[in-house]
């Protein structure tokens, strides 16, 4: 299972309340086929980790976003994740730290890597490669650590930014950049509600 498929229970979910075969039966008309045994599992275990509110009604169960759940909107994390799935392999840790450093004029710390969907071990790797990726020295980050409320950052985690630039790389910035910065900004009035084919010549 994945951070794409948890962003698309979480929109679905957004204001409605749906049992697991209507999880499933829209999953499935958005491309995701999973077999309602793996999503029961699945529904669950989200409820367990209280991303999910469960409510019986006989003979199954709904499931819900909880009161105080935080819109996806606001996660910049998962915004950035689910993002970079369009870009390749290869190059996403490093526009995910690009992308990350650029919105909020800051390293990003390795807790807020694994938040985006990335494993240790590929973190590791893309350090000890030599590329422009490096790791800010502890001097310069133990405050801005401290600094940090929104998320939870262990008190020995490394930071990262990017040395120099990487036109190879940075030709894949756009592709995450733009759909976060319109999922971050209220383009009410601005965008209009039907949209021309074409410009008028």
């Amino acid at each position: 299972m994945t951070e794409a498929l948890y962003s698309k229970i979480f929109r679905l979910l957004d204001n409605r309340q749906l049992s697991i075969s209507g999880i499933t039966r829209d999953l499935k008309s958005e491309g995701i086929d999973e077999h309602r045994l793996i999503m029961t599992g699945y529904l669950r275990a989200l409820r367990d980790l209280k991303k999910l509110d469960e409510i019986e009604v006989p003979p199954s169960k709904t499931y819900k976003l909880p009161d105080n759940a935080e819109k996806e909107e606001d996660n910049i994390y998962s915004l950035i994740g689910h993002h970079l799935k369009d870009v390749p392999a290869s190059k996403r840790i490093y526009v995910a730290i690009y992308v990350f450093s650029s919105l909020l004029e800051r390293p990003v710390f390795r807790a807020e890597l694994k938040s985006m969907g990335f494993h240790e071990n590929t973190i590791m790797d893309a350090v000890q490669k030599g590329n422009p990726i490096i790791e800010i020295p502890e001097k310069d980050i133990k405050i801005l650590r401290n600094s940090i409320t929104r998320i939870s950052i262990p008190s020995v985690d490394p930071a990262y930014e990017i040395s120099g630039k990487d036109n190879d790389n940075l030709r894949y910035v756009g592709i995450v950049l733009l759909p976060v910065l319109k999922a971050l900004m209220n383009l009410e009035g601005l965008v209009p509600k039907t949209k021309q084919t074409k410009l008028a010549t």
